[in-house]
């Protein structure tokens, strides 16, 4: 059924529990770009398009508030399904409404609502350097028809509400004059109102209130300030002879024309018609921002029969607009089969949750570490919604989990993670499967925080390589086996340097998979041919390539990344003398406050670091900031880097090169794979040669550390029970 309902009916239906939002839909997502351009149409009175709305009944579906990221909410028995259009009637609603609360509840409803909507929003009628628009120049509004959206936009203002300026006017939270006074009621409506006059803006967010409730609200008492103002401002105008009076009032009361100052009732007459000028514009401009609320939008309206059709329908829809991503369409066909929670809701509460590390993964770790960690440090999980890697990867492990039986390949294609085979999942299989699904990737993020130094999961140079890892780490006896950890780690420094990931990356996973998993259950070990390609793949990895000596080669990112992140695996020790700080990727990802000094105390981070300094042989005239933006010099290679704290950057930054050196010669040992090389030039040698010979010395140390190590792993027995 087609048909049409004002914005204000959306409004009150949604804060009535009648208008709710399906869990299966996916979270508010625009920016605030998307939002200005929507409300310069919706101000300009232009049509916005459609919404999709399904006739149901309260537990028909897993549902939660409009604009907030939460189910907690009183739902009427009878509802309508908003299946389309959340993100345009989220953008209004929250535009238009007071959603984030006054100083009682705002910091509540604050963490509930999306981070994309936490603004307040307003119509700048003073800004000087464009049309005028709103007729405040001569207090005179007229049809806002013959201006273009693009026009409007020029005089919206949003302002952001955080935590930290929650003394600003326009924060839910302010609620003092300028003396300090406390404020409540109408005596905060008229603060508020008069600081939002003195920047000439027209809260938005009070349109709502302001039409269904009868009391005098902020929206009528900023408009009134504004007009009020502005007669003073004309008035003063006219006094200094800058506009004439006829010119100000004539238009609207004509008859001033005959009027002479010596008549009596003139000054009257004046009066009244400065006064009536006042509350007429504030009476259009309240009209005008009632009518925007007042706008039809065309509904489609589907009976509570088609139920069963909801998510087909959903899809259909958008196949003409942006295309609903493959993770949206798993948790839509799941949101058929009625559970407490939805799956995006059990995946989410399972990224937040602890694990306890297994003692075999911890083998390796230098010093005390805690035993408990969640995959949240690793930013699996951001603003209540899921890493673009965990959301793919956990399509891509479900497919595989839910087509084929654990452990048996045959039949196992690259046609497991397409999308086709995706969407093949039943509603059953997704529920069954999410839980260990969730636990293998959970456990496959922590091996890669503490045996290959990723610090964020968006950092993962080839992100399917999490599927091999997470694939075997479902078995409980392959996550306690030391073993087996050494192998994965093996193999993932192996593919890596070797370049097995470079291209074709979809079929060497599947591969990669089976592989992985027969060589930790007993097979020969099938990577060697990897093993012996570290750092010397052709055109990728090998040492022309690190040293920028290729010209139509460009460093691959991967190997830039693998080699710094291969380093920090190792727990090297800071460059920071007479200190025993090492680095490694769980402290880093969890901001970990840490005691440089007796007095200095700080957050550690860490900086790509450049170990010979880019400044040490520059002649008069070269900068470093020309060296650094030249991706093929030769001191931007990768070799020539390492991570170290920020605190030590900014120490070492201030020293002599030569004094410099004096702590580059002693970190020889700290774990960074630099050679005790002399760092002075021969004086028999050119610049270039001495850059490569120290390059090439790295390359060496980097290579034979790497190369034991993984040695070392591939031969790592389990100890024996006594």
């Amino acid at each position: 059924m087609d048909t049409t309902k004002k914005i204000n009916k959306l409004f009150l239906e949604n804060s009535e529990g009648k208008l709710v939002l399906p869990n299966f839909q996916r979270g508010f997502e625009w920016k605030v770009e998307e939002q200005k351009k929507l409300l310069s149409s919706v101000l300009a009175l232009l049509p916005i398009g459609s919404i999709l709305l399904l006739e149901g009944q309260k537990n028909d579906f897993a549902t939660r508030q409009l604009c907030y990221n939460d189910d907690e909410f009183e739902q009427n028995d009878e509802c309508l399904y908003l299946l389309d259009g959340q993100q345009r009637t989220s953008t209004l609603r929250a535009i238009f409404s007071n959603l984030l609360g006054n100083k009682s509840d705002w910091e509540e409803k604050y963490d509930k609502l999306y981070k994309g909507l936490r603004y307040r929003w307003f119509v700048d009628v003073k800004k000087l350097d464009s049309e005028d628009i709103f007729g405040y120049e001569n207090l005179m509004f007229e049809s806002i028809i013959q201006y273009e959206p693009g026009q409007l936009y020029e005089n919206i203002v949003e302002k952001k509400i955080t935590k930290q300026n929650k003394s600003d006017w326009f924060h839910p939270h302010f609620h003092k004059d300028e003396l300090g006074t406390p404020l409540t009621g109408h005596r905060l409506k008229n603060e508020i109102a008069k600081r939002a006059s003195e920047e000439g803006l027209i809260p938005l967010y009070d349109i709502f209130n302001a039409v269904n409730n009868r009391e005098k609200s902020l929206l009528e008492y900023t408009l009134e300030r504004l007009a009020n103002e502005r007669v003073i401002r004309l008035q003063s105008d006219v006094k200094d002879g800058h506009k004439s009076i006829v010119e100000l009032l004539g238009q609207v009361f004509p008859e001033i024309e005959d009027l002479s100052a010596s008549e009596v009732g003139y000054e009257e007459s004046i009066r009244f018609a400065w006064s009536t000028l006042a509350t007429d514009w504030k009476k259009d401009m309240f009209n005008y921002l009632k009518g925007v609320l007042d706008q039809e939008m065309h509904v489609i309206q589907l009976p509570a029969n088609e139920i069963s059709r909801a998510t087909a329908i959903y899809e259909s829809i958008n196949k003409g607009g942006v295309s609903l991503n493959t993770y949206d369409l798993i948790v839509a066909k799941a949101a058929r089969i009625r559970t407490e929670r939805t799956v995006t809701q059990k995946i989410i509460e399972e990224l937040q949750g602890e694990i306890r590390l297994s003692e075999s993964l911890l083998d390796t770790i230098k010093g005390p570490v805690e035993s408990t960690w969640s995959s949240v440090n690793m930013g699996t999980v951001e603003d209540n919604k899921l890493a673009n890697p965990i959301r793919d990867q956990y399509l891509n492990l479900l497919s595989i989990f839910s087509h084929t039986n654990y452990g048996n390949f045959e039949g196992f294609r690259i046609e497991l993670i397409k999308k086709e085979k995706q969407l093949e999942i039943r509603p059953e299989k997704i529920h069954e499967n999410t839980d260990f699904t969730i636990k293998a990737l959970i456990r496959a993020c922590a091996f890669l925080q503490y045996r290959c130094g990723i610090v964020n999961i968006k950092e993962l140079n080839y992100k399917l390589m999490l599927i091999p890892i997470a694939y075997v780490l479902k078995s409980d006896e392959t996550w306690a086996s030391k073993s087996s950890i050494a192998k994965i780690e093996y193999w993932y420094w192996s593919s890596l340097f070797g370049g097995s990931y470079r291209e074709k990356q979809g079929q060497r996973c599947i591969e990669d998979i089976e592989k992985l998993y027969l060589w930790l259950n007993g097979a020969e070990n099938p990577f060697e041919v990897r093993y012996s390609r570290i750092l010397n793949n052709e055109g990728y990895s090998n040492l022309d390539v690190l040293l920028n000596q290729v010209s139509d080669i460009t460093i691959p990112a991967a190997i830039h990344s693998g080699i710094l992140e291969y380093v920090l695996s190792t727990q090297p020790k800071d460059f920071f003398p007479n200190k025993d700080i090492f680095l490694n990727a769980w402290d880093i990802a969890i901001k970990k406050e840490t005691s440089f000094t007796d007095n200095v105390t700080r957050t550690l981070k860490i900086e790509d670091h450049h170990i010979y300094p880019l400044g040490a042989d520059l002649t008069i005239g070269q900068s470093t900031k020309k060296i650094r933006n030249n991706t093929k010099h030769i001191l931007n290679s990768p070799l020539n880097r390492t991570y170290i704290s920020d605190y030590s950057n900014s120490s070492i930054r201030d020293k002599l090169p030569e004094q410099y050196f004096e702590v580059l010669s002693d970190v020889t040992s700290w774990g960074h794979s630099i050679n005790n090389t002399q760092w002075q030039k021969n004086a028999t040698e050119s610049l270039e040669d001495f850059h490569k010979r120290l390059l090439t010395s790295r390359y060496n140390k980097l290579l034979e550390n790497i190369k034991i190590e993984l040695s070392n792993l591939k031969n790592l027995r389990e100890p024996q029970m006594l």
